[in-house]
């Protein structure tokens, strides 16, 4: 039984765009940018609440069924800072006369470990009001906000590997290897980014490459598994990319790579699966690979192409038997892949890149979870 948890470290955000009516999955709202609100001080109940619909009957009995249902809103108290991103935001858009909605997002405070994220819960809403609060000389400039949520409440189960690089998370998490060519530098943080840069011998993975493999195994018969990054790739030009899981943590290894001929792969792995891109390939999108036990799963091609310095939301749902689920920016790519990888393996996330020239690519990551469950 977990122990029971304050709210301090609770954080609220809010998405950077308004959102569509549509919007009504966890995979989606993962897939918005988001800006925190700053210097709230106290969020109110919120959650689907029924009608009571009393019903008597003769006999003087009254039975009490359930009616319309709400999720109520959400006030938010707030220390008042215009200069702040969210708050800006939110008292913008609850100030218009518009009826457009924008993605909320609650993180709790019960990660699972150092390296994990929180239960998230997300909601579509539409601020109402951002009111300023006065009082005397002793009383801090305070702002409130009431937020309608219109859509279900998604409560997302807490992340085994969460990284926002974003905000100066650590690699404590991870492995890192490096090819022997200067030019490869093994991954680190940068800026707030995750940043990897192959090298530029244009030899081989093992001289050219660099790779980031997270520290823990996840089995599947432990439960499904959900990867998620965001990734900003440098073009299309003589690349290549490995993104998904493993079955090995102990050294640099591409784990899917082109055969160079026509549109085939190459498994090193035994136990893989993950977005693949590589320009040995005849056709330069974004592939969908896996193997199991050695055995090649069918390469299918996302017919997504790179686009330079443009972040991509890369996701793979995989369930407790082994098949995977692909995404981009939260949009379903492919079809499912059927025991993609064995469900008694561990698998590592893990992003691996590499060259096809002698040009160095860099690329750069904000953020990176892996949840099971």
């Amino acid at each position: 039984m977990a122990e029971p948890r304050g709210a301090m470290g609770t954080k609220v955000y809010i998405s950077s765009t308004t959102i569509a009516d549509t919007v009504d999955t966890e995979r989606e709202f993962s897939a918005l940018t988001w800006n925190e609100i700053g210097y709230v001080s106290n969020i109110s109940q919120h959650g689907i609440a029924f009608q009571d619909l009393p019903l008597t009957v003769v006999s003087g009995r009254t039975y009490h069924l359930k009616g319309g249902f709400d999720y109520g809103p959400v006030e938010l108290q707030m220390a008042l800072d215009l200069s702040d991103a969210g708050q800006l935001l939110l008292k913008t858009t609850a100030d218009s006369v518009s009826q457009d909605h924008y993605g909320f997002r609650i993180n709790k405070t019960d990660a699972p470990s150092s390296y994990g994220g929180p239960t998230q819960v997300y909601f579509r809403g539409l601020a109402q009001s951002f009111v300023s609060q006065m009082g005397d000389a002793n009383t801090v400039l305070m702002a409130n906000s009431r937020i309608a949520i219109n859509g279900e409440e998604i409560d997302v189960d807490p992340a085994e590997l969460s990284s926002r690089f974003y905000d100066g998370d650590s690699l404590g998490g991870y492995n890192r290897f490096v090819g022997s060519d200067a030019q490869a530098v093994q991954p680190t943080i940068s800026s707030n980014l995750l940043s990897i840069v192959a090298g530029d011998a244009n030899t081989s993975f093992a001289v050219d490459g660099s790779q980031l493999i997270g520290a823990t195994g996840y089995t599947l018969s432990a439960g499904a598994l959900v990867f998620e990054t965001s990734l900003q790739s440098p073009g299309t030009l003589n690349r290549q990319l490995f993104i998904g899981f493993t079955d090995q943590t102990s050294a640099l290894e591409m784990p899917i790579e082109s055969a160079a001929s026509a549109n085939t792969i190459t498994t090193t792995a035994t136990d893989a699966v993950g977005f693949m891109y590589d320009t040995s390939m005849s056709t330069d999108n974004y592939w969908l690979v896996g193997v199991n036990n050695n055995v090649d799963e069918t390469a299918q091609d996302s017919g997504t192409v790179p686009v330079n310095n443009t972040d991509v939301v890369f996701r793979i749902e995989i369930d407790a038997s082994g098949n995977a689920n692909f995404y981009l920016n939260g949009a379903q790519v492919g079809t499912t892949m059927t025991t993609a990888c064995r469900t008694s393996v561990p698998l590592y996330p893990t992003i691996a890149v590499g060259t096809r020239t002698t040009t160095s690519p860099s690329y750069s990551a904000s953020r990176l979870y892996v949840r099971q469950g």
